[in-house]
Order: C-alpha cells, then structure tokens, then sequence
C-alpha cells in the first residue's frame, strides 16, 4: 500500500526560496503546528499541487510562489519535493518547480521541468535509481497512479485545502461536479455514450447495407440474365462462321480458276508487249541515228582503228593532267614558302618599332636622371653637381644622400625615445591621482549603496509597522466584547431549554402518520377500481388509436400526395400505392443504367484521347526540354569561347558556325607563330655558337676581345632571345583555343539536334493544339451526359426518399382495418365500477392537502429549533473569533515593540554613513585641481614633442624620397643595357632586308609557273572535242547495226497474231471474277451478321465485366454483411444494458458503504441530539433510467431525526457543517482511498464548540486506534488548537510533531518539538 514518506518545501509562499525546510510523515499521526499567518497551511498545498499538478485557490499571478521583491531579486525558484512509497513498495521522489518573474508593470509565473525518480523497486537494491519522466502532464497522469487514488480524491478528499474544506455543504451543482468527479462518472458515461453512437452508426450502416443488399440482389438477376443471352449469342456466331467457312472455299476454287485464265492471257499478253517494246525501241534508235548524224564530222577509218585511236589518247591526256598537277603542287609550296617569308616580315618589322621605342625611351632617362640630380642637390643643399655629370658623379651623389637619410632617421629615433620618456613621468603622476579618485569614489558608492538598503529595509518594518493598527486600548475593548458575548450565549440557551419544541414536533409528526396510513388506503382501493375497469379502458384506448391512425393517414396523404400524383397519377389509392410505386422505381432504374452507360461510354473515349494528349504533350515537353538544353549548352560555349574585347556578351546561338570557323582560323595562326619562333631560336643558336667560337659577332662583325662589358650584353640578348617566354605565351594562345575549339565541338552534335528540334517542335504544337480542341469538345459532351445522368439519378434518389412514407401510407392503411376489427370486438363487453376513480381521487387530494399543512407546521417548529441552535453556534464561534482577536492583539503589540527599536537603529547606521559620504565628497573636491594641473602639463609635453617629431619626418620623407625616384630610374636604365637595346636594333634591321629580298625571289618564281600551268590546262580543254567526235562515230555506226536487227524481229512477231488470243482469255477471267463476287457478297452479309452479333456480345459481355461480373459473390457478401451488422447491433444493446446495470450496481454499494461509514462516525462524533445521523444521497434525475440515455445523478446531503429526513443546506450551524464535511471526508477516504491510508485534516476545530472538539478529538483517536494495524495509516492534523491535540491523547500514537513559525526574516521555518510540549 502505498505512503507518503518526505515532503521539502523550498520558496513557496513565506517559506524562504534559500533554506529548504523538510517534513518526515510518520505512521499513523503526523501533527503541524502553528499560529495563524505562520504557513502551515502551505504545507497541504504543497502536497496537493505535487500528487495532481493543481495550484491552490487564490494563487493567480504567482501568489503560490515567495515575493522576489522581499528577496532584493527579479525572479525566484520554488521547488516541492515529495518522496512516497507506490501500492507495490517502490519508492519514488517527485520533484516539482516553478519560476515568477516580476518586471516593472508584469508578473508572470512559469511551471518548469520535473522530474519522477525511481529510486528502489520492491525486492530490489536500494542505490538501483533512474528517471520515470519529466514532463509535467506526464506527472500529473503518473504520481496518482502510483498512490493508487484519482486526482479528483486526493484534490477533493485527502488534500482538501481549508478554503474548500465545506464543499460537501456546497450547492447541489457544485456538490455534483464533485461526487462526479471521485465516482470517475464521466470515464463511465462516456463509454456507454460511445455503446450508444457505435449502435446508432450501425443502425445506419444496416440501412445502407439493406439498400446495398436490394441493389446486389437485382444486380445478380439481371448477371443471370446477360449470362443466358451471351452463351445463346456465342452459338447463332458460330453457326454463322461455319457458313461463312464454306463460301470462302466456293470463292477459293473460284480464284483458282481465273488464276489459270490470267496466266494464259499473260503470256499471250507478254508477246504483245514485246512487239510493242521493240517498235518503241526502234523509234528511239532512228531519232538517235539522225541526232548523230546532225553533229559528228564521219571518220573513213574502221571501228578497231577509231577504238585504239582513242585509246592511245587518253594516256597522252593522263600524262599531261599529271605534269600540270605537278606544277600545280610546286606553285603551292612556294606559296607557303612566301605566306612564312611573309609572315617572319612582319614579326621583325614589328620588334624593330619595339627597339627603337626602347632606344628613345633610355635616351629620355638619362636627360631626366641628370636633371633629378640637379634638382635634389638644389634642394637637399648638397655642392658640387651643378655641371654635366658621369656615372661616377652620379654614383656618388646617390651615396651622399643615402647618408642624409640615414642622419636623419637617427635623428628621429632620438627625438621619439626623449619625447616617451617625458610622457611617462606626466602619466604616472595622473595614474597615481586617479588611484586615489576611485578609491574615494568606491568608499562614497559603498557608503550610498548601504544607506539605500537601509532605507529600504526602514521602508519595509515601516510598513510592516503601518500593518499593525493596534495598540493597548484595542485590547482592552476586545477583552470587555468577549465578556458581552458570553453572557448572550447564557441568554441564547435558557430561550433553547423554555421552547419545549420537541414535544410540538412529537405531536405533528403523529397526525402526519395517520394521515400517511388513510392515504395508502386509498390508493388500495384506487387500484381495485382501475382493475375493474380495464376492459373498458382498453376499448377506449384502441378507439384513440384508431382516430389517430385515422389522422396520421390523412397526413401522409395531404402532405405526399402532390409527388406521388406526379409519380403514379392521380388515381392512386393506399391499398394499391405500393405495387404501383414499386413498378415505377423498376422503370426509373432502367433510365438510370441507360444514363450511366452513355456516360461511361463517353467517359471510355475521353480517356482514350486524354491519353494520347498526354503522349504528345510528354513527347512535347520532352522535345521542348531537350532543345531548351541543347540551347543552353551551346549558349554557355559561345559564352566561354567568346572574345571578351569585340564579342557581346550574350551571342546569339546562330554565331555558332561563325565562332567555330573563327577559332580554327585563330588556331592555324598560332601554330604557324610557333614554328616562326622556333626557326628564329635555331638562326639566334647558330649566332651564339659563332660567338663563342670566334668571339665575335655573327652580324655586325664586331670583335669583342678587350670589351668584357660589351660581350656579357650580348650573350644576355641572346640568351633572353634563346628563352622559351616567347613560345610559352604562344603555347598558352594555342591551349586556350584548343580549348575553345573543343568546347565548339563538344556541342556539334546538340547543335545539329537543336536545329531538328526547330522543325520539329512546332509541328508536335499543332497536334497538341487539335488533340485540345477534341479533349475539350468530348469534356462538354461527357458535361451533358453526367447532367443528364445526375438528373435521372436525383429522380431516383426522390423516389427512395418517397419510398419510406409510401411503405407508411400502405402500412398505415393495413393498422386501420386491423384496428377496424379490434374495435368491433371490445363493444361486445363493458363493466362498471360502484365507485368511480374520480371520487377516489378527490379524497386522496384532501388527504394530502392535511398532510402538507401538518408538513409546513413540522417545518417550521424544525426552523425554529434549528434558529435557537444557530444562534447558539453562532456566539460560540464569536467567542472563538475574539479569543483569537485578543491573543493576536497581544502578538502584534510586542511585534510594534520589536519594530520601532529596529527602526531606531536603521536612523543611527544612515547618519554615520552619511558622514562618511560628505567626508568622501570633500576629499574629491579637494583633488580635482591636483588632477587638472597634472592633465595640463601632460597635453603640453605631448604636443611639444610631436611638433619636433614631424618636422624631423617631413624632412626625412623627402630625402626619402628622392632616394627612391633616383633608384627607379637608375634601374630602368640599367635594364636597357644589360639586355643590350643598341645592338637588338641593329641585328634586327639587317634580318629585315635578308627577308625582303628572299620574298622577291619566291614572287617571281611562282609567276613563271602560273604561264607554264595555263599552258597545260589549254591543251586538255582542246582534247576533250576529238576524243568526243571520235566516240560518236564509234556510237552512230552501232546504232544503225542494232536499228536492222530491231526491224527483223518486229517482223517475226507481227506473223503470230497474239492479240486476239489475250482478248479471248480475258473475257473468260471476267466472267469467273462476277461469280466469285456474287460468293463474296454472300460471305460479307453472313461476315456482317457475325460482326453485328460480336458486337452485340461484346456489349453484353463489357455490361457484365463492367457492371455485373461478381454480382453472386457481392450478393453473397451483401447479405452476410446485413446479418453480421444486425447481430452486432444486437450485441451492443446488450453490452449497453450491461454496463450501465454494472455501474448502477457499483454506485449503489459504494452509496451504502460511505454511508454506513458515515453514520458510524457521526454517532460516535456529534454530541447533540437534534440529528441522529448524516446521509448522503443520490437520487437519478427525472427522465434517465436505463433506456433513456446516459444515467445522471443528484446529490445533497441530509440530516435524519428519527423517520424524518432533510436537507442539511441551509438548515445546520457553521459548527454541523464542519463536522460533517469532516466526516464526509473520511468516509470518502476510507471507501475510496483503500490503497492509500492518507488524509490531510486542515484546521479541523473551525467554527466547533468546546464539546465538539472534545467529542470529534476522541472520535479520531479512536479511528487512529482503531486503524492503525493497517500499516499505511497516515492522519495529518493541522491545528492551531493545542488543547483539541491534548484531547487527541497523540502521545499515544507519536513522539514528536512539527512547529512551524516565522523567524527573525518572517520566513516560514519548520521545528520538530516533543510531543510532550502538548500534554503538559
């Protein structure tokens, strides 16, 4: 069984959010102590919004959580702990914790992570700990678990806050929210809610399977039908095919026979096309004689003669094309030879104009080098260079300055190491002031702060102060209040003892029983009457049974009959209105499946053109796609092989062609460059080796022994000629349009795709565009067929909608003449009785009317009794409530005491701090000019040294940098000669003039072979007549050989007379060919039957595929669906009854149990005698009952004198209502709480008399006594009543208890004291 172990309560409410106060709940008395205002109440908070998650009432805008502002702080962390034992022995520690934060104008409270640690199972190791959860709704499900309790019983039962302690005697809706919420009604309800919507869904889908049913049921008659017509279909086709199979071999023969006929014909026809072909043949043959003859010049010469002739011609001509193709080959080598020479022209042309650049651009240095010298020795003040100057004078000027600078950058160094040291010795005088400065500004600041938590300290006892209007004259008037009050209470009891109610109440409870008896008389004899009359009473019930059925038929008819005149006619009568309308549906069911067989159709050919569009618009996109690609990748090439200085930079994609052929040109140019250097470092090798073999210059002729300098420049030149810079470059050139020209060919093959696409694409929009147009025309036909099938369709809905009231009518009509019939039979018989209810009645109305007299008068002797007791109860509680006034008088009046001496003390403290603070102020007053005066000396050492430094500085960048315009151009000059400028200029003229005259010498050698060329193709051209002339009079003499021999076997065919024989033959192949056709036509009508027919069972066989096939198992599976739903129905009705007989049961026996509990704690509790016993009562509302709907009950409590019993609301002092929400509680505790033994009891002794107190302290004793053998009892007394714990005798049941109070801070601090403190 489950306990509650620990409880540690850390920053809730009064309790400190720093110090953690912690409770251990013993077994089977826990006792809490405390003054009113000391927090112990807080203690049951904290345990109820641990175990359920719910804050207490009156805790909105973080009230629940301890002030931040009392702490100095913005937020602050409040933690509940609670360790408890599970039903099952493991223990858990739940941790819950919270957070309220306080901004300027907001509060807002927020519930952080928990946690619930498993720390030992039962049976298992203690050190065994891990993490059930962390989140807060997980918690708030898993903890009551765990206890083995709801929520609603541990929020409403065993930690029942004090503010909400008299719910029991709270109003009847309120008092039913909460017997709902610990009889869990709602988890119950809501399950036969769920019975009842499941059943009521069923009952639906019944309806809707029976309609299936009906529908499945016509659908196999009519599969059964199209079944017969298919088979009987198949073998009319089959009759027809095998007559079919014989004319096609009657045809067959026929074919044969005019085969045979046409053969003959044909080769008597073939001798006449023969005859024809070579009198064509001859014709031709004498226009080609004649047209040879028109233009040949006759040889005399013989055929073998002209044939060698011009045999031995074609060699003489071969020979000739061959030294002309000889020519040819020579004349284009010399013209590349020319294109090279041509070609090296330009490139030396070219570098000639870049020596003699370099040449003037050197002889402008040395003028501008010799006038920068000039310039600075001027300027800079250094004598002796005002003349013409060598390299010597020059070298040694710029050794003079490079001296200057050097002085002057030591100059400066000096300067700035003086000028630091200066600036040090200021700064550390105005560091030591300032050390100074914050010392007193950290003493003044501290001395601030503190008086500031001084006066707000002041403020808050000061307040505190203010809270507590009190003094000894209160006291005093409290004291002579209570002496007043106490002599009313002796007043209020001696009116209570002169009443003498009881007797009165005695003597009207005895009339309103005999009353009671004459009125159960009557009722006796009430029954006997109606018995008696029981026939005649069912006669006139069926009478009204029949005008109502009477009513409900003329309804029906006058609200339906418009429709079903449309429908059926205007003659329509109830006893045929059935058969009639039945008929009806059967044709509209017809025009229904004619609708929905169009549509399909229409649907089908939709289909069928959706899918070919969207093949084309696949194929569409596809194509769109790829050209776009295709574009794309040739763009992105242009784009790359572009060039950036001359091309846009977006080219179209038809410069394709143009850039390719571009690049390639570029491309062939390169590589002729490259093989131009080359030559050129070979003729620049041979001028080295020269060089060094003879040490002298290849060109110039120029000796180089004695001249060192000289010759080291050349051998550079040459070097720098022999280098591969030059190639390099060009080899990079012919790498980048390589690349370029790859990247082209790359997309050669999307190129050529892309312009396919062009054509291609738009004949597929075309198609896309028509295969629209035809989707879109068949959409506006398919439109109409489903309007037309929706109309059809909505009739036939109407009429299953009329179908139910039709069934009514009919069935409405058979009621009448049945009841007719019963009618007639009940006149027959009729009784009387001797005395009539009506009187019986009147005489039960008298009675009672005495009785609610007698009723009133008991009531108000009971309210007056009830008043004498209030008033009673009522001016003990005042007696309370001023012995609490007094005794908290005395408390606060030693509380003032307390806080005016602290106030004293705060005053003395801020005075002396006050002091230190102007003593602060005066001393920083006392040290600014000190400061000032050091500030100024530092500014004025610091701008003195800086004008120093940049005076030295301006002077040293322009030394600076005159050094640095003389080094460039010394550098530039020297440049020039080491890579010998003079002689490049030379040697590079004389190639120049080498080049030209070998161009000379190419030009004229290829004009000499253009003659030569000419020469030759003039004597080929005039070849070409004579070997023609003598080829046509070889042709003319073969024709007129062929022309005799055509003519002699014309002759020979005209002798057989061939014509004739073919006309014969045809004639006899017409007339087999009109028989064969009258067989064909015969096989065409019998093929146009079978087509017809296949048709028609093709149809009937889509019909069944699409609409019938499986109709018996869907039947099959209809009906068993139909019998399943209505058992299943029929089981959820039982299992409704069920649950809800099982729930009535249960409620009824926990009703009794709490009651029995209830009265035994009342009896051994309450020490009146006005009420014998409380009872708790559960009445079901008027209306609910176990077949309509779900089952609600009321409650309210009641009090029971003798066989009287009423409400106890409204009519029982504040003292019976403590008293019996206590004992409500307890009785709830133990019927529901039989796995947890744990009840809170917050102040118990609220609003009870002396005698009461005494009474309900034996009374728990005795339930502790009683109940402790359980093991997991645990009573938690919360009290400020000392003496109701001494009438407890708890120093039987505990040692120790818990004392909470207010320290020095007003913080909530938990004691643990000897139980004997109490018993003393």
């Amino acid at each position: 069984m489950s306990r509650i172990e620990k409880l540690s309560i850390l920053g809730v409410r009064s309790f400190s959010p720093h110090e953690q106060q912690a409770i251990a709940f013993n077994t089977p008395l826990t006792l809490i102590v405390g003054y009113n205002g000391s927090g112990k109440t807080t203690v049951i908070e904290c345990l109820k919004y641990a175990t359920t998650g719910e804050l207490p009432p009156n805790s909105k805008g973080g009230a629940f959580i301890h002030e931040p502002e009392l702490e100095g702080e913005k937020d602050v962390r409040a933690q509940v702990k609670v360790s408890f034992r599970s039903t099952i022995g493991e223990q858990y520690v739940l941790t819950r914790n919270v957070q309220l934060t306080v901004k300027k104008t907001t509060r807002s409270m927020k519930t952080l992570e928990g946690s619930l640690l498993l720390r030992g199972q039962a049976g298992g190791k203690s050190s065994d700990r891990h993490v059930i959860s962390t989140r807060v709704m997980e918690l708030d499900k898993l903890v009551p678990e765990k206890l083995g309790v709801s929520p609603a019983v541990l929020e409403a039962v065993i930690f029942c806050h004090q503010d909400e302690s008299m719910w029991p005697m709270s109003e009847p809706s309120a008092l039913k929210k909460r017997f709902d919420e610990i009889f869990e009604a709602m988890k119950y309800t809501k399950v036969i809610d769920n019975l009842k919507v499941l059943r009521k869904r069923k009952g639906e889908e019944l309806r809707e399977l029976k309609i299936q049913e009906t529908q499945d049921k016509v659908n196999k008659e009519r599969a059964d039908k199209v079944g017969r017509l298919i088979i009987q279909m198949s073998q009319e086709i089959e009759e027809a095919q095998i007559k079919c199979s014989d004319i096609v071999k009657q045809i067959e023969a026929k074919a044969e026979e005019i085969k045979d006929k046409h053969q003959q014909a044909n080769s008597f026809l073939n001798i006449v096309n023969d005859l024809q072909n070579k009198t064509e043949k001859l014709e031709y043959k004498s226009e080609a004689i004649k047209e040879l003859r028109s233009r040949i010049q006759e040889l005399p010469d013989a055929d073998d003669v002209l044939r060698n002739t011009l045999a031995e011609y074609a060699q003489t001509i071969e020979r000739t094309v061959a030294d002309r193709d000889r020519k040819m080959a020579q004349f284009h080598s010399l013209q590349a030879d020319l294109k090279q020479s041509r070609d090296k022209h330009t490139a030396k042309v070219a570098e000639q104009g870049k020596h003699q650049s370099d040449k003037d651009k050197y002889e402008r240095q040395l003028v501008t080098r010799d006038r920068m010298v000039h310039e600075a020795a001027e300027r800079h003040e250094i004598r002796g260079y005002d003349g013409d100057l060598d390299d010597d004078r020059i070298e040694s000027f710029y050794e003079r300055i490079q001296k200057a600078l050097n002085d002057k950058k030591r100059e400066l160094e000096r300067l700035q190491r003086s000028n630091a040291e200066e600036l040090d010795k200021k700064s550390s005088i105005i560091a030591e002031l300032e050390g100074r400065k914050q010392s007193l500004n950290r003493d003044r600041a501290s001395a601030k702060q503190r008086i500031m938590a001084i006066g707000r300290e002041s403020a808050t006892v000061q307040g505190e102060l203010s809270s507590l209007d009190v003094d000894e004259g209160s006291e005093a008037a409290l004291r002579a209040e209570m002496k007043e009050v106490e002599a009313r209470i002796e007043t209020a009891k001696a009116d209570e003892q002169s009443a003498d109610l009881d007797d009165q109440i005695k003597q009207v409870k005895d009339e309103i029983w005999q009353l009671e008896t004459q009125t159960a008389k009557l009722g006796r004899e009430l029954v006997e009457c109606t018995r008696l009359a029981s026939e005649r009473a069912q006669l006139d019930l069926r009478k009204k049974q029949l005008t109502d059925r009477r009513r409900d038929l003329d309804i029906l008819k006058s609200t339906w009959s418009e429709q079903l005149s449309a429908l059926l006619g205007l003659n329509w009568a109830p006893d045929t209105v059935e058969a009639e309308f039945q008929s009806a549906l059967r044709k509209q069911d017809s025009v229904v499946a004619e609708a929905r067989k169009q549509k399909d159709a229409t649907q089908q050919e939709l289909k069928q053109v959706e899918y070919k569009l969207s093949t084309i618009r696949d194929r569409h996109t596809k194509l769109s796609t790829e050209m776009k690609s295709c574009q794309r990748a040739i763009l992105k090439a242009l784009r790359d092989t572009r060039d950036e200085e001359t091309d846009p930079e977006h080219p179209p994609i038809e410069n394709y062609e143009t850039q390719t052929k571009h690049v390639e040109t570029e491309l062939a140019q390169i590589e002729s460059d490259i093989k131009l250097t080359e030559e050129m470092k070979s003729y620049y090798s041979k001028v080295k080796t020269v060089a060094e073999k003879h040490n002298k210059c290849n060109l110039c002729e120029r000796d180089f022994h004695n001249q060192e300098d000289v010759k080291r420049r050349f051998f550079n030149k040459i070097a720098k000629a022999l280098g591969d810079e030059v190639k390099e470059e060009l080899e990079a050139d012919k790498a980048d349009f390589a690349g370029r020209l790859r990247k082209l060919k790359a997309v050669r093959a999307q190129y050529d795709t892309y312009k396919r696409l062009e054509k291609e694409v738009p004949t597929l929009s075309m198609e896309l565009n028509v295969n629209t147009t035809q989707k879109e025309d068949l959409v506006r036909r398919l439109e109409d067929k489903d309007l037309a099938f929706s109309k059809a369709e909505e009739q036939r809905r109407e009429m299953d909608a009329l179908s139910k009231n039709v069934l009514k009518i009919s069935q409405n009509h058979k009621d009448i003449q049945e009841a007719e019939r019963q009618v007639e039979r009940s006149q027959q018989s009729s009784s009387v009785a001797t005395r009539s209810p009506d009187e019986i009645n009147e005489e039960q109305t008298a009675c009672a009317e005495q009785t609610r007299v007698a009723q009133a008068k008991l009531n108000k002797l009971t309210v007056e009794r009830q008043r004498l007791k209030d008033l009673a109860s009522q001016l003990e509680v005042e007696r309370l409530e001023l012995r609490h006034k007094i005794a908290t008088a005395a408390q606060q009046l030693e509380r003032k005491k307390s806080l005016l001496d602290q106030i004293r003390r705060f005053k003395e403290e801020q005075a002396q701090l006050r002091g230190s603070v102007q003593t602060a102020t005066n001393d920083l007053e006392a040290l600014e000019p000190e400061m000032a005066t050091a500030r100024a000396a530092l500014d004025e050492v610091r701008q003195h040294g800086r004008s120093k430094e940049q005076k030295v500085t301006e002077e040293r960048d322009a030394i600076s940098g005159t050094v640095s315009e003389l080094r460039m151009i010394n550098s530039e000059i020297q440049e020039y000669l080491e890579r010998g400028g003079p002689s490049n200029l030379a040697s590079n003229q004389r190639a120049i003039t080498s080049l030209e005259a070998t161009i000379a010498n190419i030009e004229a050698e290829m004009k000499d072979l253009t003659v030569q060329i000419n020469k030759l193709n003039k004597e080929i051209d005039n070849s070409d007549a004579k070997k023609r002339n003598i080829s046509d009079n070889l042709t003319y003499r073969k024709n007129l050989r062929e022309r005799v021999a055509l003519q002699q076997e014309i002759a020979e065919l005209k002798d057989r007379n061939a014509e004739e024989d073919y006309q014969r033959l045809s004639r006899e192949a017409r007339i087999l060919e009109d028989q064969r056709g009258l067989l064909t036509a015969e096989r065409a009508r019998l093929m146009g039957n079978v087509a017809s027919k296949d048709d028609q069972l093709l149809r009937l066989q889509e019909e069944y595929d699409l609409d019938l096939k499986g109709a018996k198992a869907k039947y099959k599976e209809s009906h068993i669906k139909v019998e399943t739903t209505k058992a299943a129905i029929d089981d959820l009705g039982r299992g409704t009854s069920a649950l809800d007989h099982a729930i009535m049961q249960f409620h009824s026996l926990k009703m009794e149990e709490i009651n029995r509990i209830i009265g035994e704690l009342w009896r051994e509790t309450y020490q009146g005698t006005d009420i014998d016993t409380i009872q708790i009562r559960s009445d079901v509302e008027s209306g609910a009952g176990s077949g309509g709907g779900k089952r609600n009950y009321n409650y309210r409590v009641s009090m029971v004198k003798g066989d009287t019993e009423m409400d106890m609301r409204g009519r029982c002092s504040a003292g019976q209502k403590v008293l019996a929400s206590i004992i409500i509680r307890l009785a709830l505790a133990e019927s529901f709480g039989v796995n947890c033994g744990l009840i809170a009891l917050d102040e118990p002794t609220t609003n009870l008399d002396s005698d009461n107190i005494r009474s309900l302290a034996s009374s728990l004793h005795r339930i502790i006594k009683a109940r402790q053998s359980q093991g997991n009892l645990q009573l938690i007394v919360i009290t400020h009543d000392e003496e109701f714990l001494k009438h407890m005798r708890c120093q039987d049941f505990c040692d120790t208890f818990y004392r909470v109070e207010r320290n020095a801070r007003q913080n909530s601090i938990i004691r643990v004291e000897n139980i004997t403190r109490i018993s003393e």
